[in-house]
């Protein structure tokens, strides 16, 4: 090893050789409404590689899943977005907006088209799972991957142990009530994430228009209770990977809905990962394994795009 300090290694040479990516937030407005929205920028060489695009759980923002962002931005684009009634999104009230699994898959489809994104390696976390899962039933050529991380609205009925939860989910007074109590319960083990997460919710319960946040909430639930059986049949339709990633301490999803949801994948099931000693948002308490996990799912997708070409 040489000891001129000016020397760089092949390491060295290697990280600058990196491709750095920058997050940038944008709105994009679909059927009159703004919807906030990040992606990535980076060299035209990404452009080879199969997007990700994250797809938050109801009640979350984006910025909740900036961590996954940032950590694949440097090999492929990246894409998120808060949904109507929640994050930096417009919040239409119930009565001008249909806060379903259906409107939200149909929404997402156009957003999609209207950032040019083709094809993708598709995450979506509780109830987005479910929009995962119809679009790439409706549309099995632009859907590479399927990763459901906690995945929530596929079992024909919750738990009993589970079942006051889901009627505080779908009642807006008791939601109110209710939530400070779920937050706490779907982060789990405390990390410094997290800690960020649970003041970004507190404060924003404090916001004036938080009223129609739960209100599209509740409505969402509601929605979701009742398709559970469609949303079931979607995941069965499926021909792309799949792969359900459940923290071991989630207090919403049980191991048997994970557990179903994985068999129910397209025609061979998919990969079901369970990550000890993490919550409702496993990549926040176990990011190295669930990194590993979803990168698997993101090489096996892009085999499959070679071999189609």
């Amino acid at each position: 090893m040489s000891d001129d300090p000016n020397q760089k290694t092949s390491a060295d040479a290697g990280a600058q050789a990196t491709p750095r990516a920058e997050l940038s937030e944008r709105g994009v407005v679909i059927e009159g409404q703004r919807i906030a929205s990040v992606m990535s920028d980076g060299p035209r060489a990404l452009l080879a590689h199969a997007p990700l695009i994250a797809l938050p759980d109801v009640g979350a923002s984006w910025q909740e899943y900036r961590a996954i962002l940032a950590r694949f931005a440097s090999s492929r684009r990246v894409f998120a977005l808060d949904w109507p009634g929640f994050g930096g999104s417009a919040r239409p009230a119930p009565a001008d907006f249909a806060y379903t699994l259906e409107h939200y898959t149909a929404l997402f489809g156009q957003w999609l088209d209207s950032l040019g994104v083709a094809r993708a390696v598709l995450l979506g976390h509780g109830l987005a799972a479910g929009v995962v899962t119809r679009y790439a039933a409706a549309h099995p050529l632009r859907a590479l991957g399927l990763a459901l991380v906690g995945p929530l609205g596929f079992a024909p009925a919750p738990p009993r142990a589970e079942k006051l939860a889901w009627r505080a989910l779908r009642s807006p007074r008791l939601l109110r009530l209710a939530e400070p109590t779920l937050t706490a319960l779907a982060l789990g083990p405390t990390t410094e994430e997290t800690q960020q997460i649970e003041v970004a919710r507190r404060l924003a319960r404090q916001r004036p228009d938080h009223g129609a946040t739960l209100a599209a909430t509740a409505a969402l639930w509601r929605d979701a209770d009742a398709a559970r059986a469609r949303t079931l049949e979607s995941a069965r339709q499926t021909r792309a990977p799949g792969l359900v990633i459940r923290g071991a301490l989630d207090p919403l999803c049980a191991a048997p809905e994970a557990r179903q949801v994985a068999e129910a994948l397209g025609e061979r099931g998919g990969l079901e990962v369970t990550l000890p000693e993490a919550g409702h948002l496993p990549h926040l308490q176990q990011p190295e394994r669930f990194y590993q996990a979803l990168e698997g799912l993101i090489l096996t997708a892009e085999a499959n795009m070679a071999a189609a070409n």
